[in-house]
């Protein structure tokens, strides 16, 4: 019995893997505009740089906020010097689409079904070099404030446009509010990139 059901398994999974091969192909041959590689969260991915060096990435200068953090926790953010506790603040403003000031990221005027016509980012991308010697639970804590600051932008946003907080669109079973939450997402994009120096 376990031999008929081993046979089964075996020629199930060659027919599965053969019909997905021409779809496989095709993805495969898809090029993208731009890369961003996505890092997991745990600490083995921050030890080893994943991106391979060999790869280009092409973005407008303008759209690239470089965040430099050194193995002290100091962070610079475009060349400035950020103390700890402005982290929050100065990130909040690159992240922030701001079509008037020619020296942050670029932005383009979208139309929502229910934010109607905002600025966005133009395929901002937020590239932070760690370095190697950082310690973990220093790394964590700036990377976190990071993350809050999309969250405040985000937030700030849904209260000022819809009178409702991320979490009540979040947990609300209405499909309005989940529109809403999506098209959030789609203002305030989150491309982040790390790197080990």
């Amino acid at each position: 019995m376990t031999k008929i059901s081993l046979k089964i398994f075996l020629l199930t999974l060659i027919l599965v893997s053969t019909s997905c091969k021409k779809d496989l192909d095709s993805l495969l041959e898809l090029e993208a505009d731009y890369k961003v590689i996505d890092l997991e969260y745990g600490f083995d991915n921050y030890m080893r740089n994943i991106r391979d060096k060999s790869e280009q990435l092409i973005i407008k200068q303008r759209n690239i906020v470089l965040i430099y953090v050194d193995k002290n926790g100091e962070t610079t953010i475009e060349d400035n010097f950020i103390p700890d506790s402005l982290i929050i603040s100065e990130f909040k403003k690159y992240i922030t689409p701001n079509p008037t000031d020619e020296k942050m990221p670029m932005t383009t005027e979208k139309s929502f079904q229910y934010s109607g016509k905002v600025n966005t980012h133009k395929n901002i991308t937020i590239l932070v070099k760690y370095h190697k010697e950082l310690n973990y639970e220093k790394y964590q804590k700036i990377r976190n404030k990071f993350y809050l600051a999309y969250n405040e932008v985000r937030n700030d946003f849904s209260m000022s446009k819809f009178n409702k907080s991320l979490t009540e669109l979040l947990n609300s079973n209405e499909q309005e509010d989940i529109i809403k939450w999506q098209e959030i997402r789609q203002i305030f994009p989150i491309r982040y990139m790390e790197s080990l120096n």
